[in-house]
């Protein structure tokens, strides 16, 4: 496990990354949330712009629009609850706080290793010269790198976490010591 990441603390480390996480996620919501109010000019842009002939209408494009800004907003506002929550887990010292943004974050990498392996390919099939791919793919590299880096803080500092609260709050509290012929409290009157 980690015990710092880019010279922070863990708890320092995912104090940042919390509030970073809700700031960002705040500005895309309302961005996202403007965007889909103001969809039909988008869409009637976007074919405006369209040089290709295609037989797209307007209406096609608006659903379309409406549909993929529908569930990037709907991402957006987890991502934020879950970033919330992270820092709330990280005051708190809850781990079971930090697990919205483990599951959250879990799953966007989960989703950037098949992103990555489509970049990849795509880049290898143009058959470009291996050199004018190679920045490609090693942003690429390093991108998916520190996107798991980061994850792997939270989840040491989740992990730091647990430990420390098992040992103040055991799961099973000691008991009291059995009193020589006493019959359960239920019995007495």
């Amino acid at each position: 496990m980690l015990r710092s990441v880019f010279c922070m603390r863990l708890s320092t480390y995912g104090m940042v990354i919390g509030w970073l996480g809700a700031i960002f996620s705040f500005l895309a919501t309302i961005i996202l949330a403007i965007a889909l109010g103001f969809s039909k000019q988008i869409a009637e842009e976007i074919v405006k712009q369209q040089t290709d002939q295609t037989d797209m209408t307007v209406d096609q494009v608006h659903s379309v629009l409406v549909a993929i800004l529908s569930v990037y907003l709907a991402f957006k506002v987890i991502n934020l609850l879950a970033s919330v929550m992270l820092v709330v887990g990280t005051v708190k010292e809850r781990h079971l706080l930090l697990l919205p943004w483990l599951i959250n974050n879990g799953a966007l990498l989960a989703f950037a290793v098949v992103a990555h392996i489509g970049l990849w390919v795509s880049v290898i099939a143009a058959k470009p010269p291996f050199f004018d791919a190679l920045p490609v793919i090693l942003l690429s590299v390093a991108l998916f790198v520190l996107g798991w880096y980061l994850y792997y803080g939270i989840y040491s500092l989740f992990k730091q976490i647990q430990a420390s609260s098992e040992i103040q709050r055991p799961l099973i509290p000691p008991q009291p010591p059995q009193q020589g012929n006493s019959y359960p409290s239920y019995t007495k009157i």
